[in-house]
């Protein structure tokens, strides 16, 4: 086996564990589903780094599939208020927040959540320019409003994670709509 796949064998190992447990996956639990010793992981890499690197890697992927080049903005930005709420995204929010909090006391953490965070922004900063080009919408300030979107959504993620209130996914998803339609002034 050589020296790349048993390092990409560990960062998948990596990624796999976080999408099932969240940041709470160990290093022995990497070792085993990878089928390499402690010391191999240790080789390759120091475990803040690998956190950080299966993360930011499960990141990229949400925001290549979130923000697809060759979409029309429109049914991008309808893709985008329709899955942000969705079952199968509470993971992504656990990931977010769990995350967030340990990019405090974290510094490669820290990096990998700036650098996705950018990334998010900028893609639907991206997304909203293009419908203004397209026509589809109007906006005084696509960057400004992706800002906000981005804010909102995730405020919105936190107490849907957490359970609090009486708030529903559906509900998160209207309010997100209706902040869009008021940055439109419609």
């Amino acid at each position: 086996m050589t020296t790349t796949s048993r390092r990409d064998r560990i960062l998948a190992a990596t990624i796999d564990l976080m999408l099932e447990q969240g940041l709470a996956t160990t290093t022995r639990a990497v070792t085993e589903r990878a089928g390499v010793g402690t010391g191999l992981l240790n080789h390759y890499y120091r475990w803040p780094d690998l956190r950080a690197a299966a993360w930011a890697a499960i990141f990229a992927a949400v925001t290549a599939e979130q923000f697809p080049a060759d979409a029309e903005a429109d049914i991008a930005l309808e893709r985008y208020f329709a899955k942000a709420f969705a079952p199968d995204a509470a993971i992504y929010w656990k990931l977010w927040t769990e995350a967030v909090d340990l990019a405090t006391s974290d510094p490669a953490m820290r990096a990998a959540v700036a650098q996705a965070q950018a990334d998010l922004d900028a893609g639907l900063t991206a997304l909203l320019r293009q419908g203004m080009t397209s026509g589809y919408w109007r906006l005084p300030d696509a960057e400004a409003t992706a800002q906000r979107l981005g804010a909102l959504h995730d405020g919105l993620a936190g107490l849907l994670l957490a359970g609090i209130g009486h708030l529903g996914a559906g509900q998160a998803e209207q309010h997100l709509r209706q902040a869009f339609r008021l940055e439109c002034g419609t």
